[in-house]
């Protein structure tokens, strides 16, 4: 049976031309085309040809636009755009075939759900307390970045109107243009720092604040300007009335009834750290396409109601890791491509090459350009005000220029409302992906948010006075490591003569939240079971309190945020608080029965290895506590320690970290520092060397009536003489410290010579080579190991890049 389209659009320069497309209802499922039929026109096959062409060509256009620091925005309107009039669909058959009307029209309805669901699950990953105390910068970036480009686009077309082309001159379709151009929108800010890893960096953290104060406001402003259309086009004070009392009845329902059943879902009915039930999950998600379809039933936009169901509904866990785990990972991601697609395949680039419609295009462009460079003015004038590098107030403006799905949402409703023509719409998508596609390759180019770090001071304990407060920044991924930490803490010898401050920082992976969260911890004031933050903090607060009076301060924090990026946190809070040592715990634990790896707890200690501004320690516990001989009484269950020095800065960083545990209140600590040294080492003596002899010297000056320490002299003539002396006395103690001995530090020719061959099948280059070779030795399941690095000059790690 045939199919006939015919079109009953008076305007040919409608974005969607309506258009009468008749066939049988009864195609929906194929006979097959060996039976006579053709699969393309059924809608079943059709509907999964375009999902499968769209998604096909925009996983392999990623994989090259992505190199380019191209986002997934950018790539898929580009998809639509080589689909549509402009390449591909050019060819009038193959369009009708691909893409007819019948089959558009089934596409963008299935889109528009995903759409609508994606700006449901942002809005309940909008975390609005980052509104309760903004930044002064936030505040005064995102404010005058939104007054200045309106302050100057809109004077410009009121002097301008007169001269302009009829389809701009009596519409309003430039004043909403400068609105919405003129604020950030938070869902594609967050989405696309998430895409930069820049969540949790300081610019970031502005940006996304900033453009949660805009968007906030422009929500508001959008329900305030439909409700004022609304009223407008009433015909009687009754519709009047109707209208208003519709939308505050579901802003009503909202606030005092979806959110107090939201949260009895998310508290009372989901246990702790679990997602939502199915039964639960499925309520969600109906609330939220019913909200869409409430406020489009009552005049308002269907992206209205969703965004602010969302809103009301609490973040995090369970709500919004399970619209993160469910939802987005498959029907959205699935979807949304679909939708911003469809969106590029309407703009036709060839309707711009018109001579008749040069001077059209030419003046909205006009006004995008004001828009766009006013609201760049804008952000670096008020950062340069508030004392900002030139720099890095050009990337915060660059950050909330970033243009995304939200817009093209508000394009394509221009031209569903006939206020944008095909030109406008065309000239206006191509300029938002525009925007992006310059915008995100020059923030990846001018932003290095480790640089700072790299250019700090770089703290350390062997430069520090010997009874100097020792800052230390202890690192944990999760409750376990909070043990073996904790033993390691208790024997690093702190006393009123030599005290601790001890930075906690609890880890966790940012789910279900766009905004990045890192904060001094505060216990919740619920009555509920304590978080495992809590439980974290209250056993090093148990450290604090049998420690003696001033020997030991904590002082809690937690971060979240994406694995990928989480190392900028650990930094921060190492450069804020000035601490000497950051230690980590290693990516490996075992529980007796069989070792299991994170590999991105592996990444992210690789991370900070490279990027920190202070020494790092990594610990390789082995749940010595529990089952080694040698741990004997007394508060720390790591009683004999030892540590290997072979040279360099490395290991004379762990010596004086070592140094200070004979000086501690645990009087059952015993050290013993093992020399290894190459035959003829002074043949090879340089400046490195003499340091060595110098530390060593002051160390033994310090230590050399204190029965708890032993030095012992290992002569060796190459690094299987050195593994040898390992492997022959590491058996006998709790806990071994080595240096890493891994990167620019380690540039000394005998130093060098002591552990070669031994780096050859090396399975961990984080631990160094000794540290390697301990942690795979067949005695490691009984001995814990503790890594130092001493971080090299700044010169050294100016220059790197982002990891």
């Amino acid at each position: 049976m045939s199919v006939v389209s015919t079109n009953l659009s008076s305007s040919s320069a409608a974005v969607k031309p309506v258009a009468a497309a008749c066939y049988d209802n009864n195609l929906v499922n194929s006979q097959g085309m060996f039976l006579g039929d053709q699969p393309l026109r059924f809608s079943l096959p059709l509907l999964l040809t375009q999902v499968s062409l769209i998604l096909v060509l925009s996983a392999g256009a990623h994989l090259v636009l992505r190199r380019l620091g191209q986002s997934r925005f950018v790539t898929h309107m580009l998809v639509g755009i080589v689909l549509g009039p402009s390449v591909l669909g050019r060819n009038s058959e193959l369009r009708g075939v691909l893409f007819s009307e019948r089959g558009t029209y089934i596409l963008e309805s299935i889109s528009l759900v995903a759409l609508i669901l994606f700006l449901f699950s942002m809005g309940v990953k909008t975390d609005l307390t980052l509104l309760r105390r903004p930044s002064g910068r936030a505040v005064a970036v995102g404010l005058t970045g939104s007054i200045v480009p309106l302050a100057v686009t809109l004077p410009v077309f009121h002097v301008l109107q007169p001269t302009l082309p009829d389809d701009l001159r009596g519409t309003t379709l430039i004043t909403e243009l400068a609105v919405r151009l003129s604020l950030s929108s938070f869902p594609v800010i967050a989405d696309a720092l998430h895409d930069l890893d820049l969540l949790n960096t300081e610019l970031g953290r502005i940006a996304l604040t900033a453009s949660l104060i805009t968007d906030v406001t422009s929500w508001f402003l959008r329900a305030f300007f439909a409700g004022a259309y609304l009223i407008t086009e009433a015909k009687s004070p009754v519709f009047t009335t109707q209208i208003l009392a519709s939308f505050f009845g579901f802003v009503l329902f909202v606030a005092f009834v979806a959110r107090p059943v939201g949260r009895y879902i998310a508290h009372k009915r989901t246990p702790a750290g679990d997602l939502l039930s199915e039964g639960s999950f499925v309520v969600v998600v109906i609330a939220a396409l019913l909200s869409a379809l409430v406020t489009d039933a009552i005049g308002f936009k269907y992206m209205i109601g969703p965004m602010m169901l969302g809103l009301a509904l609490p973040g995090g866990m369970p709500i919004g890791a399970t619209m993160t785990e469910r939802l987005d990972s498959f029907f959205i991601a699935l979807f949304l491509p679909v939708y911003m697609a469809l969106s590029g395949y309407r703009a036709d680039i060839a309707e711009l090459t018109k001579e008749e419609e040069t001077e059209k295009w030419c003046a909205l462009e006009l006004f995008v350009a004001l828009c766009v460079s006013g609201k760049l003015v804008g952000c670096v004038a008020a950062g340069l005000f508030l004392a900002m590098p030139f720099r890095e107030a050009t990337v915060l403006a660059l950050m909330l220029n970033v243009r995304g799905i939200v817009e093209v949402a508000a394009i394509n409703n221009w031209g569903d409302t006939m206020k944008a023509t095909s030109e406008h719409y065309s000239v206006l998508t191509i300029s938002m992906v525009a925007i992006t596609a310059v915008s995100t390759p020059l923030i990846k180019l001018l932003y290095d948010p480790s640089g700072r770090f790299a250019r700090a001071k770089r703290r350390n304990i062997e430069h520090a006075r010997p009874n100097a407060d020792l800052r230390v920044l202890a690192c944990l991924y999760s409750e376990d490591h909070a043990a073996p930490l904790i033993d390691l803490l208790e024997a690093s010898g702190s006393s009123r003569d030599a005290p601790m401050s001890l930075i906690v920082l609890h880890l966790t992976e940012l789910v279900g939240r766009a905004a990045s969260v890192l904060k001094p911890h505060r216990r919740a004031r619920s009555s509920g079971n304590p978080t495992p933050s809590d439980r974290i903090v209250n056993a090093f607060r148990h450290l604090e309190q049998q420690a003696a009076m001033g020997a030991v301060t904590v002082s809690p924090y937690v971060a979240q945020a994406p694995f990928s990026s989480m190392h900028h946190d650990v930094c921060a809070v190492a450069h804020s608080r000035k601490a000497n040592l950051i230690l980590l715990p290693f990516h490996k634990s075992s529980d007796g029965a069989r070792a299991t790896a994170n590999n991105q707890i592996r990444s992210i200690n690789r991370a900070v290895l490279q990027y920190a501004p202070c020494s790092v320690a990594i610990l390789v516990d082995h749940g010595l506590a529990a089952g080694s001989a040698c741990a004997t009484a007394a508060n720390s269950m790591l009683q004999r320690v030892a540590l290997y020095f072979l040279g360099g800065p490395d290991d004379r960083e762990a010596l004086a970290y070592a140094a200070r545990i004979p000086d501690g209140d645990n009087t059952g600590m015993t050290l013993t520092v093992v020399r290894v040294k190459l035959r003829d080492w002074e043949a090879t003596a340089g400046p490195e060397e003499a340091r060595d002899e110098q530390a060593l010297e002051e160390f033994w000056s310090r230590h050399r009536n204190n029965q708890r320490v032993e030095f012992v002299e290992k002569t060796v003539e190459d690094g299987e003489g050195t593994a040898a002396v390992v492997r022959s006395m590491s058996e006998k103690f709790d806990l071994l410290i080595v240096g890493r001995r891994g990167g620019e530090n380690d540039d000394m020719e005998g130093s060098a010579a002591l552990t070669s061959g031994l780096s050859e099948w090396s399975e961990c280059p984080e631990l160094g080579v000794l540290g390697d070779m301990l942690a795979t030795a067949e005695f490691a399941s009984k001995v814990s190991i503790l890594v130092i690095q001493q971080q090299p000059p700044k010169n050294a790690t100016a220059g790197a890049g982002n990891n």
